[in-house]
């Protein structure tokens, strides 16, 4: 049902001409008859007209006018005017009495009487031109309300600005053909409301149907405004770019819709693509026309592209944005998802096997315990160290038990309070920033073994194997390396101090050179499997030359390094 709901004054109303684009009312005292006119001929048809007005304001301008005693002039009152334009169907006008709003108990009146009047799925034409300053605002956040427990839409919202002719005194000095007064259109400022109530739940919740239904209705816009400008010959230099701004509109709903999806369902595969897309649709309407053409998505659009801007190239910081967004959002069952599920497909990366395998992704939550109770060797994330490798398993291990928690609905002797998930994934993420933040791609050579490298050797190592540091043995340890007793039985304690040394300063991917004795070099290569490290050896060429010197013939023999080639077990 399309309602026409006004509020009326007491003042005494001057007689003008209101115009709305190219329709005008002429000699109107009351806006109401004016507006009512005009949207008529704009092809509106009003089930009702609901007029609400104090006391003071019926008997002075509903019943009477009171233009009629200031100018001494017999003009009909407000019910009678709209009585007479609908003349087929008076019944439609109504009056509605309100208080005068002169105490908080009065307003709540007015709250509920300004309710009672919309039913259920009703349209609204407001006019806010007339009564009391603060009665239009209210009006317009009852309205509001009743849009959301109501389900009734805001139409159209407008303005008769009589004001722009000048003072009363100047408007009485006026002949009536000139007293010519625009009615403001503010129906753009309820699509501004939208936007703001869209991008909050979407910021709040991840959730695009407001935001889809806005762009949607403004792509429309643009495209009807590119018809109307086709149909009178106003074309630009390229015309296969005319629908460029609606389009990009499109995009970028549907590209918040499926990153709101995969957020919603934990699709950690199409994590970074979908954050990336929209990062992109994003940006393409800040550059296009249509971030200027749509005032109120100019502002948003920057808040969008400010949040979406942390998104980059890197798929686990972009896990991390997801899982951050999720907190904000208040999504932490999928956080918590996203993040393990996240971490774990590092771990694959970082020991170089397929994260899509299951097989692959199974036991790293439960690492961390097997690591305690001895009965697992930690294994180094490449670029990460034996500490950060340790609280990387630790947080695996205790992301997982949440997660259990929250998974399983609590069903446990021991189970979280709710606030504990917020908490506790405030605190995952901070961890897992940091340790993704240890990273390096620095890789090191540690130097376990008894000579200085050469010159080929080091260029070899740079170019081949991407060897930015060297790390040599300390002089105690390199004398220690250098002279294992031939006497001792077992070498584990005897070498406990290099071992230890190997996990101070290797981290996971590092190359290790490590010859000399054949018992001690099985051992430290050994420690060096488990720990995802790659123990290496030199192989060499001999190069005999011969020179005769008199009767003499000298032989000199060289070792010429060839290749560093990996320890491998079978």
């Amino acid at each position: 049902m399309l309602k026409f709901i006004s509020l009326l004054g007491t003042n005494a109303y001057l007689p003008c001409n209101y115009y709305l684009d190219d329709i005008k009312a002429e000699d109107c005292c009351y806006i109401q008859e004016a507006l009512i006119r005009i949207l008529t001929k704009k092809g509106m048809e009003f089930d009702n007209v609901l007029v609400f007005t104090t006391q003071e304001a019926y008997l002075k301008n509903w019943v009477d006018n009171a233009y009629n005693k200031r100018y001494n002039e017999q003009r009909p009152g407000l019910e009678m005017v709209l009585k007479d334009v609908f003349k087929d169907c008076p019944d439609k006008v109504k009056n509605v009495f309100i208080p005068s709003g002169n105490s908080e108990e009065e307003l709540w009146k007015l709250f509920d009487i300004l309710l009672a009047q919309i039913d259920e799925g009703d349209e609204i034409i407001l006019d806010i031109t007339h009564s009391f300053r603060f009665l239009p605002m209210l009006a317009f956040i009852v309205f509001s309300f009743a849009r959301i427990v109501k389900r009734c839409e805001i139409k159209g919202i407008y303005y008769g600005a009589f004001e722009v002719l000048g003072s009363t005194k100047e408007v009485e000095a006026m002949d009536i053909s000139v007293r010519n007064a625009p009615v403001f259109d503010l129906t753009p400022f309820v699509v501004l409301f939208d936007w703001i109530l869209g991008i909050d739940r979407y910021i709040a919740t991840g959730d695009a149907s407001i935001v889809e239904r806005l762009t949607r209705s403004e792509s429309g816009k643009l495209s009807r405004r590119i018809r109307q400008d086709i149909s009178e010959g106003k074309l630009p230099a390229n015309p296969a770019s005319l629908f460029r701004n609606s389009n990009l509109l499109r995009d970028l709903s549907r590209a918040m819709i499926e990153f709101g999806n995969t957020i919603f369902t934990c699709r950690g595969q199409e994590l970074s693509e979908a954050a990336l897309k929209l990062k992109k649709a994003i940006n393409d309407v800040v550059e296009s026309d249509a971030y200027h053409y749509v005032k109120p998505l100019a502002y948003i659009m920057d808040m969008l592209k400010n949040r979406f801007d942390r998104f980059g190239q890197d798929e686990y910081v972009n896990m991390l944005e997801a899982v951050r967004w999720c907190l904000e959002n208040n999504m932490y069952q999928q956080g918590l998802t996203i993040l393990e599920e996240g971490l774990i497909s590092f771990a694959c990366d970082m020991y170089g096997v397929d994260k899509k395998e299951k097989e692959n992704r199974q036991g790293y939550s439960g690492y961390y315990k097997e690591i305690q109770e001895g009965t697992a060797t930690v294994r180094l994330c490449d670029g990460l160290d034996l500490n950060a490798t340790e609280e990387f398993y630790k947080l695996l291990y205790n992301l997982g038990n949440i997660r259990n928690d929250i998974n399983h609905a609590g069903w446990a002797k021991h189970y979280s309070r709710p606030v504990t998930f917020k908490e506790k994934l405030e605190e995952f993420i901070v961890k897992a920033e940091d340790i993704l933040r240890s990273r390096t791609s620095e890789r090191q050579m540690l130097l376990v073994f008894s000579h200085q490298l050469t010159d080929a050797q080091q260029r070899q190592a740079k170019e081949k194997l991407g060897i930015s540091r060297f790390v040599p043995l300390s002089p105690e340890l390199l004398n220690k390396w250098s002279n294992v007793p031939p006497e001792l039985d077992k070498l584990d304690d005897y070498l406990k101090d290099v071992l230890k040394w190997i996990d101070h300063n290797a981290r996971g991917g590092d190359y290790v050179l490590v010859q000399g004795d054949y018992g001690a070099t099985m051992i430290v290569v050994a420690h060096c499997l488990k720990r995802n490290l790659r123990p290496v050896y030199a192989t060499t060429r001999r190069v005999v030359s011969e020179e005769k010197e008199g009767d003499k013939v000298l032989t000199t023999r060289e070792f010429e390094h060839v290749e560093f080639r990996e320890y491998k077990l079978f």
